[in-house]
């Protein structure tokens, strides 16, 4: 399975247990998925930057995002914090609005 297959498999187990759980909307799901594709962002740094939902409760209800991630993948690094703020900023001027906490 490649990458992108798993990617895809990780974003959907995701957005179904929120459904389920009712932290989100289906209409939110959707958009979740457009943002994916317009922005490059993951599901969760997405919903994490729309702020509709905590790190918090992600890790809760999906506990298997916690684990780390494979090194060497070509990624920029950095830690979450700085990486979630240029997340927070690109979908800030995408959206034309603030994302970021005054």
């Amino acid at each position: 399975m490649s990458g992108s297959e798993q990617g895809d498999r990780a974003r959907e187990e995701l957005l179904r247990v929120l459904l389920e759980n009712k932290v989100i909307s289906e209409a939110q799901a959707h958009l979740v998925k457009q943002d994916e594709e317009a922005t490059g962002m993951t599901c969760e740094e997405i919903l994490l930057a729309r702020r509709w939902v905590t790190e918090k409760k992600l890790i809760e209800l999906a506990p298997w995002l916690k684990q780390e991630p494979d090194s060497g993948d070509g990624v920029e690094g950095g830690s979450y914090e700085e990486n979630l703020k240029r997340y927070r900023k690109l979908l800030a001027e995408i959206l034309g609005e603030s994302s970021e906490k005054q």
